[in-house]
């Protein structure tokens, strides 16, 4: 039964076969599509509608900027400004979302890039810049490609089309606009990505004092979960910027997710060096031994923590997360209570913690294990909110 409920792990892997064919018949008929783009595109949607009646929106409108985007990438020659036109109109005719176009016109404008014709591509990617800021660095491209063919041999100074592409680069640095918002091109190999990261290294030679290009990159490395160039850009930007407190922080979140344990403690070290009055660096100290269940070095950060008057109630269940982490039940269970009567007015997140510290308890190895971690998360959280220190 096509109406029979489906999981979606099956439903997409139906969605790509009918993609590869769909692909594969464009590629086979480039000419007939072209000539035939109303009866094309309804073919699509009707294929859609038939094949996946109960296809959300976002999925359905997905697929067709997949189809534009096999089309136009498939046309033989460089293409017009009314076959372009065309192909569009009679996409976002067949879409169920009919406003904004963004994705289709950032395909435009990379085939546009990819046959020279970057006047051409900067108005289409111009009306989304700040959309994603990927937009915004292949505008910059444009304006930077145009001044190299103007000019063979670069002269000393930039010519006016390289001011606009730095101009373009220090304003994605400063407006700190998303990085993410265009799904369609996520995967790391895609045309605008391998345009953002060019004009990004571009940037770091333009600006080598703008610390706002390596968070730019930084945040894109951990959408990419790209932790080598991560890793990079952090030791370039600690480097650079060595108080510059975003980057300590992520730095040391870094080495934390890579268990790099003594590259997170020589951060906590550079952090007290240079914040001595902070409650950061000395929670991220007993961060570190708690995770590393390390008792010794938690008392010493704890004594600390002491005189800078964290609050007691926190001190008391940071104790019994440490407990945990170690897999003391017993005495995870006393310094709890200790906690508990030390936490008034907070009792629905202390019985919400509770019923977590229970199954660390009493339940099974497996379930004792997903405790441990949930436990231990969600008091981290609970600490930087306590203590007012800001996530990267």
């Amino acid at each position: 039964m096509e109406g029979a409920w489906q999981p979606e792990a099956l439903r997409n892997r139906r969605l790509e076969q009918l993609r590869a064919t769909m692909d594969d018949y464009i590629v086979k008929h480039t000419e007939q599509v072209e000539a035939n783009l109303p009866v094309f595109f309804g073919h699509v949607a009707a294929t859609l509608d038939k094949t996946f009646p109960d296809l959300d929106d976002g999925a359905h409108d997905d697929f067709i900027d997949a189809t534009v985007f096999t089309l136009i990438n498939t046309t033989r020659e460089a293409p017009t400004t009314e076959f372009l036109e065309k192909t569009l109109r009679h996409a976002m005719g067949n879409k169920r979302r009919r406003k904004g176009r963004v994705t289709l016109d950032v395909i435009v404008g990379l085939k546009l890039i990819d046959t020279g014709n970057y006047h051409h591509a900067i108005e289409y990617l111009t009306p989304h810049k700040a959309h994603d800021g990927r937009i915004n660095a292949a505008i910059a491209y444009c304006y930077y490609a145009l001044s190299l063919a103007k000019n063979r041999t670069p002269g000393p100074r930039p010519d006016d089309l390289e001011l606009h592409a730095r101009e373009e680069m220090l304003n994605l640095s400063r407006i700190r606009a998303p990085l993410n918002r265009l799904g369609f091109f996520d995967r790391k190999e895609t045309r605008l990505n391998s345009i953002f990261w060019f004009m990004l290294d571009l940037a770091f030679t333009w600006f080598p004092s703008e610390p706002g290009f390596y968070r730019i990159g930084i945040s894109r490395t951990k959408h990419e979960g790209d932790a080598e160039r991560r890793q990079h850009l952090l030791s370039l930007a600690t480097e650079r910027f060595s108080d510059d407190r975003f980057f300590l922080t992520e730095a040391f979140n870094t080495r934390v997710e890579l268990r790099n344990g003594s590259g997170a403690a020589a951060i906590v070290k550079q952090m007290m060096q240079q914040y001595p009055d902070d409650h950061e660096p000395l929670y991220y100290g007993m961060k570190l031994a708690i995770l590393g269940g390390q008792s010794r070095s938690y008392a010493s950060f704890r004594k600390l923590a002491i005189l800078k008057e964290f609050p007691r109630h926190l001190l008391l269940m940071l104790d019994a997360v440490l407990e945990v982490m170690c897999n003391h039940k017993t005495e995870s269970y006393v310094c709890f209570e200790e906690a508990k009567k030390a936490s008034p007015g907070r009792d629905y997140y202390i019985t919400a913690l509770e019923y977590i510290l229970r199954d660390f308890i009493e339940g099974d190895e497996d379930r004792a294990k997903g405790a441990r971690s949930a436990f231990f998360t969600s008091v981290d959280q609970y600490s930087l909110r306590i203590l007012k220190i800001k996530e990267t």
